[in-house]
């Protein structure tokens, strides 16, 4: 693994539901188990940049918790006001049971 990659955890530690914030050089970036696939955004809502990482979580889609605006885990859409910006959105790796995400986000 080079050095564009932040290790998050053993895959078998992200149950279904499940999240994990790791630090990135910029902003932290949340990791969820939604539904069996892991996915990982920016813990920015792009509102006011709180963290999301405390919000609802059904399936692939977050609600921030202060303001409720929810964004889809998969391409980082805000689906609701009060955001109107999407989240940036990070590749995922697993190799050897361990999750791996990458220090930037991916092109949109």
């Amino acid at each position: 693994m080079d050095d564009n990659w932040i290790r998050v955890c053993e895959q078998r530690e992200l149950a279904v539901g499940e999240r994990r914030v790791v630090e990135g050089p910029d902003v932290d970036i949340l990791v969820v188990n939604a539904d069996g696939v892991i996915l990982a955004v920016a813990d920015e809502c792009s509102h006011q940049e709180l963290p999301i990482s405390e919000g609802p979580l059904d399936g692939d889609i977050i609600t921030c918790p202060w303001h409720n605006a929810e964004f889809c885990l998969r391409d980082g859409e805000a689906l609701s006001a009060p955001a109107y910006e999407p989240i940036d959105c990070y590749d995922v790796r697993v190799e050897n049971d361990t999750i791996f995400v990458a220090k930037t986000p991916r092109d949109s």
